[in-house]
């Protein structure tokens, strides 16, 4: 009788157990990131009897969760994939509407400018001509100069949301090794019961960490989770997080970076998620933008102010410069051991392509030149550019020119009067009615100057307008392809994982009956338990 009863109250325990987990299943029916759990059993240890084996019940072999790792590792990595290509086409599109406003855009003030040079070629005379001239000039400056700040504006954005995505991937980290300590322990404490809501915990904090960054993991035998990024950098180590930091660019302290606790900047190797987004949006589009405006001023500049300077202002006198250009932007980094310093100046426009140039010292006195990004060794001469190189320098001391870094936040008008416009050739015979030069500046719009003298400045407008237009199309349709690919692995996860009611409720119905069945096991045992003691008390 002691083996029946053992026997019933075995199955009472283990369904009993079935019923918890059934219940605890359908209480976390919409519960996020909940994997339905399932009870498995297996027979007890038998009894050896002289009759042979007898069965001595039944007993939990283990509680665990229902998930394939393939599939959750699909929605991280998709995950992070969404989250990066929403951040990069939300940031492209508002480059888009700076850059390519009809009305406002860098193409409508450089159009009315040139309107107005013809103009004035029109009727070299007319002081209302040259005064609108002025006035475009001034416009196109302050147009150039609004659009830069604009794009300003969005760095700063941009670096704001880097700072404040590390400060989330540290609160993550952290968390996933205080989930990493508390599974091991729980494993370590019951090997044969994973701590399944600890581990769908665990998961969801990862899904959040991709949503910022791309990240891979490798599991260890106590059930914790070793956590890297980038190229392959740890962020969680066991029970210990790493936390990132953010520390300002070598040579732009105005520039965050991402480091890690050793002080290694690892900016470049992250990918994926919003911060891999606004890294990507911060290389490939807006440093980009940014330059080709600047280029497409100082081409602009660079030729109207040279056939100004040859040609002859209403007074008969030489024509001055119509634009400022500012100087060419270098940087020091800020590793340098030596104090040197470095000076460069445009020598031909034509040569120049809108990047920039890293200048490394070699100890001796020279310089190696390379081209940023690409790091391709070049020639000063090649690139358009006349480098000097003053002072001593380490060997390794790096300094950045920016040839058109800062033409379009300096760009300004020169001239103060209508009649200080060089409409009149300076060779021949001077009239007030000479328009040669200023055909010679209405030309100018057309005139094949850039990449080695393949493109005008109007070719320019529009190749910048159709890159910036083209990355946004491409970024969209990447959109749309990860959400489609995470909605698609969030479904395969959901009919693996997710908590089906109806199913449930059979469940509940079927360990009710055997809970059932198995207490009146247990009554009848006892009824013939007592009938036994009583038969012997007689």
């Amino acid at each position: 009788m002691a083996d029946m009863m053992g026997t019933a109250l075995s199955a009472l325990t283990t369904y009993q157990r079935a019923l918890s987990t059934t219940s605890h299943n359908i209480a976390n029916a919409n519960t996020e990131g909940y994997s339905r759990q399932r009870v498995d059993m297996s027979t007890r240890v038998v009894n050896q009897a002289g009759s042979g084996a007898i069965g001595s019940g039944v007993q939990v072999s283990s509680l665990r969760r229902v998930f394939d790792s393939f599939v959750i590792d699909q929605v991280r990595s998709n995950t992070a994939g969404l989250a990066r290509e929403e951040t990069f086409s939300g940031l492209a599109t508002r480059v888009e509407s700076v850059v390519s406003d009809p009305t406002t855009g860098i193409n409508a003030a450089m159009s009315r400018f040139f309107n107005a040079v013809q103009d004035v070629a029109t009727d070299p005379s007319s002081l209302a001509a040259r005064r609108v001239l002025l006035g475009e000039g001034e416009a196109v400056t302050a147009r150039v100069r609004d659009i830069d700040s604009q794009l300003e504006r969005v760095d700063l954005e941009v670096n704001q949301r880097l700072r404040s995505s590390v400060d989330e991937i540290n609160g993550f980290a952290k968390r996933i090794s205080d989930l990493n300590k508390a599974i091991s322990e729980a494993t370590g404490a019951n090997p044969g019961m994973p701590p399944n809501d600890l581990l769908d915990a665990r998961d969801q904090a990862l899904i959040g960490l991709n949503k910022l960054v791309k990240v891979s993991t490798v599991s260890q035998s106590d059930g914790a989770l070793n956590v890297f990024i980038g190229n392959g950098q740890s962020l969680v180590l066991s029970n210990i997080p790493q936390m990132l930091t953010v520390s300002a660019n070598r040579f732009d302290p105005s520039r965050p970076d991402v480091t890690l606790p050793s002080g290694g900047v690892i900016t470049d190797a992250l990918e994926g998620g919003s911060l891999g987004g606004l890294i990507a949006f911060r290389e490939e589009v807006l440093a980009p933008v940014r330059s080709q405006v600047g280029l497409l001023a100082l081409g602009l500049a660079s030729q109207i102010n040279t056939i100004q300077q040859g040609g002859r202002d209403l007074s008969g006198a030489m024509g001055q410069a119509f634009f400022t250009v500012p100087p060419v932007v270098v940087q020091n980094s800020g590793l340098n051991a030596g104090s040197a310093s470095v000076t460069a100046s445009i020598s031909q426009v034509s040569q120049l392509t809108g990047d920039n140039y890293s200048v490394v010292a070699d100890g001796a006195g020279g310089f190696i030149l390379f081209t940023q990004p690409g790091n391709t060794p070049v020639s000063a001469a090649a690139v358009g550019l006349n480098i000097s190189l003053s002072g001593t320098a380490v060997a390794g001391d790096t300094f950045l020119i920016k040839p058109t870094g800062g033409v379009a936040a300096g760009l300004r008008l020169n001239l103060t009067a209508s009649s200080q416009v060089a409409a009149a050739s300076a060779s021949g015979t001077f009239g007030v009615g000479d328009n040669r030069n200023a055909l010679l500046m209405a030309a100018a719009e057309n005139q094949r100057v850039f990449f080695g003298g393949t493109t005008s400045i109007a070719d320019g407008m529009q190749n910048l307008i159709s890159e910036v237009a083209s990355t946004v199309r491409s970024s969209e349709v990447s959109m749309a392809s990860q959400s489609l690919l995470l909605e698609q692995s969030m479904s395969r996860r959901d009919s693996i994982s997710g908590v089906n009611l109806d199913e449930e409720a059979a469940n509940l119905m079927r360990f009710q009956q055997a809970y059932q069945a198995a207490a009146q096991v247990a009554s009848v045992a006892n009824s013939v338990f007592q009938t036994m003691i009583d038969t012997f008390r007689r």
